[in-house]
This record gives C-alpha cells, structure tokens and sequence, in this order.
C-alpha cells in the first residue's frame, strides 16, 4: 500500500509550542480542514498526511516560520 505524500514540513527545531497562545498551535487553530493536531497543551504539533489541500493557511499563521510547504 502506498503512504500518502506529505505536502507540508515542519521544522522541529524552530517549532516552540509554548510560543503560541497557552500552548496550543496557531497552524492548529487556522486549518480549515482541521489536519493539524496535538496531544496536548504544549506538545509539538503534527499534521495529518494525504488530506492537505495545499492552502498553505497554515504557512502563514505559524509565528516562528517553522512550516513550510514541500
């Protein structure tokens, strides 16, 4: 069976979720699909492959520039 491609890439080094509003990611919050998610308040986010839609939202919300489209 083939993997869905990932469209988006996050940079886990300039990710700091506790840079964000209590925790909780902003690419999280914008994501008109609601792809993105976190275990938890403070955890570092992930997004769920193969259903992106590329509206690259999630680009532009994230205040450390920490995900970018592939």
């Amino acid at each position: 069976m083939l993997e869905p491609k990932l469209k988006v890439a996050l940079d886990y080094q300039k990710c700091h979720a506790e840079k964000c509003g209590e925790g909780t990611c902003a690419a999280l919050l914008e994501c008109p699909l609601n792809l993105w998610r976190q275990e938890g308040s403070y955890d570092l986010p992930y997004v769920i492959p193969g259903f992106c839609q590329d509206c690259g939202i999630y680009v532009e919300a994230c205040p450390l520039n920490a995900i970018r489209m592939l």
